[in-house]
């Protein structure tokens, strides 16, 4: 329940503000300038991460990237049913620290055909926090169902994700959009604390079967964790990279 809605917002805002930063970081003039056709463009464009970084604290409000830290989601909608599986959840107030913190430990990216690009990051630590309502949901045969308030402490995180993007064309000008984005993710530990307002004894109970064995937690989760994440972060790409010019990316040679 929780741990799904967390994780999914994990990847999508770490991993789409290292795409910001890839994709956009030639825009200011404070900025590295990366070349289309400069055969280090992978270190130039990491290069400009580290340069960007610190901007990512406070938001972007006119490339519409909002405040890293905390990261806030107002809202977040989960419905699943798969094996061992039934999630219907509400996230609200949701809160992350921890994601400014990612090391970039792979990037790739070919601008031959098509804007494809592939990236590994890392997270030491992120701790989340929101509040939830959840129906009729169960995970194996616990019953997760309630109301109330949780915290996170994950750390050991991976994430890799790979996409690709094409040119459109909008009132004349031509934009890069991403036509498909996929994730996989790795949690090495996680831990959480439940104050559930409706069901305090279960919700306790959850907490500690969770605790006692998070990976068989995670393995259960996962496939909706990535498939939301992809998504996420595909919407949250293509809202940054639809405010900027497909030239203004990167700089053509002379």
């Amino acid at each position: 329940m929780l741990y799904a809605g967390e994780i999914i917002k994990y990847g999508a805002f770490s991993f789409a503000y290292a795409v910001f930063d890839l994709f956009t970081a030639t825009v200011s003039d404070d900025f590295p300038q990366c070349k289309r056709n400069d055969p280090e463009l992978e270190k130039c464009i990491l290069a400009a991460v580290e340069v960007v970084r610190p901007r990512l604290l406070n938001g972007i409000p006119e490339l519409n990237v909002p405040t890293l830290e905390p990261f806030n989601v107002p809202t977040l909608k989960l419905d699943r049913t798969a094996n061992n599986l039934r999630l219907k959840a509400n996230i609200r107030n949701m809160k992350a620290v921890g994601g400014s913190k990612f090391k970039i430990e792979k990037f790739r990216l070919n601008l031959n055909n098509k804007y494809v690009a592939e990236i590994k990051l890392s997270i030491p630590k992120l701790i989340v926090t929101a509040d939830y309502d959840v129906k009729g949901s169960r995970i194996l045969t616990l019953d997760i169902s309630g109301q109330g308030r949780f915290r996170s402490n994950i750390t050991g995180i991976t994430v890799v994700a790979k996409g690709n993007a094409k040119p459109i064309t909008k009132d004349g000008v031509e934009y890069l959009q991403a036509e498909k984005a996929i994730t996989k993710i790795r949690i090495t530990h996680a831990q959480i604390v439940i104050d559930d307002t409706e069901r305090p004894v279960a919700a306790t109970s959850a907490a500690a079967f969770f605790n006692a064995s998070p990976n068989i937690v995670l393995d259960i989760l996962n496939p909706l964790i990535e498939e939301s994440s992809a998504a996420i972060i595909k919407a949250f790409i293509n809202k940054i990279l639809g405010t900027i010019p497909l030239k203004e990316i990167f700089v053509e040679d002379a």
